[in-house]
């Protein structure tokens, strides 16, 4: 935990392999912003540390073949505690991930490598650290259908129409 945290303090989930290069990049950037990192090796331990989290606010961090197991049930359990997930998606799989679908309908954040999700960890910070729920597409304004289709495009490598 870091150094003054009430308890009631924001924390990430970070998914994956703890002997990883990901997971350990992404504890490294926790500690950057002073946040409690909380690693789990699977997305079971890391539905376990959500039950434990008392309300606080979470970011889930993970691959998306690391989060999407179990057909998805992980990003509906999050989106049910209002908690915000960054899936890391590989380029070569994201036409064809079942997970990806999922993971938007949660409202998951999309990113293409494990850098990138310093700017979805500035954002959440600079968000309260949380997300307003959306409970159906529905809710979706044209704003996120357009920033959706573009990380969709930068995802599968396709130029937009701008």
């Amino acid at each position: 935990m870091a150094a003054g945290n009430s308890g009631r303090e924001p924390f990430v989930i970070i998914v994956g392999d703890p002997c990883g290069e990901f997971v350990r990049a992404t504890i490294r950037l926790a500690q950057q912003y002073e946040v409690e990192a909380v690693p789990c090796e699977d997305v079971y331990s890391a539905v376990a540390v959500m039950a434990g989290a008392g309300g606080r606010q979470a970011l889930v961090v993970g691959m998306m073949q690391d989060l999407a197991k179990e057909d998805s049930q992980f990003f509906r359990i999050a989106r049910a505690n209002a908690l915000r997930c960054c899936c890391v998606v590989d380029r070569g799989l994201a036409a064809g991930s079942r997970g990806v679908l999922a993971a938007l309908q949660g409202g998951a954040a999309l990113v293409g490598s494990g850098p990138e999700v310093d700017a979805v960890f500035t954002d959440w910070l600079s968000n309260g650290s949380g997300r307003t729920a959306r409970m159906t597409l529905r809710d979706l304004t044209d704003e996120d259908l357009r920033a959706t289709e573009a990380e969709l495009s930068a995802l599968l490598g396709q130029g937009t129409d701008v």
